[in-house]
């Protein structure tokens, strides 16, 4: 008898899936950013519900491609409507410290961070500015296409 629960309960995990990486009620969703024309690798894609719902995020990578997900990387999105934020920038090292240390030691205080440089223009950042917008069926989106300009 405990052979057969046993069986029945393996039975029940598989057909779950068990094994899925999807969050539940979650679906697949992936796309690709284009920064003027050419895949844009490192940036952070972030979907904003408009309404109820959860946020969700994804990473570029070289070929700019993203997967999406809520809880964690690329576990899927609620189907619904997003607002989109599209977000990468980089450390202006031309305008950082040398040795921060010897900074402290003379003055009693940390120097300030250097600036970011954002690669993405500033309105992208912002998912009720950006202008983007996606839509996420209950049968998922594998097409998503965000193509943003610098000017």
């Amino acid at each position: 008898m405990r052979y057969a629960i046993y069986a029945a309960a393996m039975a029940a995990l598989v057909i779950s899936g068990c094994g899925s990486k999807m969050m539940p009620g979650g679906v697949e969703a992936k796309g690709v950013v284009l920064l003027d024309g050419t895949p844009l690798e490192g940036a952070t894609v972030i979907f904003s519900p408009i309404g109820d719902g959860r946020s969700a995020n994804g990473m570029t990578d070289a070929e700019g491609a993203f997967s999406l997900g809520t809880i964690e990387p690329s576990d899927g999105i609620l189907p619904g409507e997003y607002q989109v934020a599209i977000i990468k920038s980089i450390v202006d090292e031309s305008r950082s410290t040398v040795d921060p240390m010897a900074v402290q030691e003379k003055t009693g205080q940390f120097p300030p961070s250097p600036p970011n440089i954002n690669i993405v223009p500033r309105k992208f950042a912002n998912p009720q500015k950006s202008g983007l917008k996606a839509n996420v069926s209950e049968e998922g989106a594998t097409d998503l296409k965000f193509e943003i300009a610098t000017k």
